[in-house]
């Protein structure tokens, strides 16, 4: 990155940011339709100070092993153990175009919600969190309600850490609509047996004001997408309008191993391009979210690998679709949006 195009990109965070802030806490605004206005203000604040192509990060990790008592994940001795902290994040982010992103938790235990919320507190860059709850258990409500205080805990992730994963039962239904009636999001992973489609389709249908993402392509793997896969993606798009594909952790499709060790991942669009086919033609442009996961990511390939592909792919469909694709669209979904009804 040259040194002009580095305080350009810095100019540009601080008035983007303050959009993306106001967005993100504007809940009845938003409910009233004017979602599509604050991101034409935002991508017109980005191209004030010349940036033509303005990505919104929508998933990445912060955690600290040196900490007292270390983390749960990732595990010692894996290649992602180490501290991962926002400076290193953010010079990263603003050599590659992004101007504010989304963390995701990465820890199944409650007290490290609050621990992110702390660690970028003031921090403009990093907008809003999806935390991490255990849907189903005797403190969710509580741990919900303590946690929406902040107006930048916009929804979790789920379904990750414990098992039976989604059984929809009583405790679950009830975490899944108090979840709904505040507006939240629900991230997912949806890939091998981790909360199969058919199993997805049951949460989005039985709760159909949940806005729900699916992390990570949705499981694709390899150059050549599964009919069995395509057909499941094809139907939960159909029958599902409450639910959104993150356009994310592309090397996760050539992965080796556990994912705790790095891989190379093939480096051109071929490779890639018939599940992202499938995907868009599947979701459509209005509900595919682009999203780094960072450091996770950095094991296949490069950080600015993957935005080229992303980039690449999606420059056929024209400027409009792009700007969906990589900022509008996260900007949209990630953010309180209380039920009309």
């Amino acid at each position: 990155m040259n040194l002009f195009r580095g305080m350009r990109l810095r100019s540009a965070c601080a008035p983007v940011a303050a959009v993306l802030v106001g967005a993100m806490t504007s809940g009845a605004a938003l409910a009233a339709g004017n979602d599509d206005a604050l991101g034409a203000k935002a991508l017109a604040e980005a191209r004030k100070l010349g940036i033509a192509h303005p990505i919104l990060d929508t998933h990445i990790h912060f955690y600290q092993p040196s900490r007292p008592g270390g983390v749960p994940w990732p595990p010692v001795g894996s290649a992602l153990y180490r501290d991962v902290l926002p400076p290193e994040y953010k010079a990263l982010a603003m050599a590659n175009g992004i101007l504010a992103s989304g963390i995701v938790e990465a820890s199944p235990l409650v007290s490290d919600n609050q621990w992110i919320l702390d660690l970028v507190r003031g921090d403009h860059f990093f907008p809003w969190f999806a935390g991490q709850l255990e849907i189903g258990s005797a403190d969710f409500g509580a741990n919900l309600a303590h946690f929406a205080k902040d107006a930048r805990f916009i929804g979790i992730r789920g379904f990750l850490w414990s098992p039976p994963a989604i059984t929809l039962d009583a405790a679950q239904l009830r975490d899944l609509r108090d979840l709904a009636s505040r507006g939240m999001t629900l991230d997912i992973i949806s890939r091998g047996t981790t909360n199969t489609k058919d199993r997805v389709e049951a949460l989005c249908t039985t709760v159909p004001d949940l806005r729900i993402i699916i992390d990570h392509l949705g499981g694709a793997q390899g150059a050549v997408p599964a009919p069995e896969w395509e057909l499941a993606i094809r139907r939960l798009a159909d029958v599902c309008p409450n639910l959104y594909m993150k356009f994310s952790s592309f090397y996760d499709m050539y992965q080796v191993g556990d994912g705790n060790r790095p891989w190379t991942a093939p480096t051109d669009l071929a490779a890639y391009k018939a599940h992202f086919d499938v995907l868009l033609s599947a979701f459509g442009e209005d509900r595919l979210i682009w999203g780094s996961n960072w450091p996770v990511s950095d094991l296949g390939g490069s950080f600015s690998g993957q935005i080229r592909l992303a980039e690449e792919y999606l420059a056929p469909f024209g400027q409009h679709v792009r700007d969906k694709v990589m900022f509008l669209n996260g900007l949209k979904f990630y953010r309180r949006v209380p039920p009309t009804h």
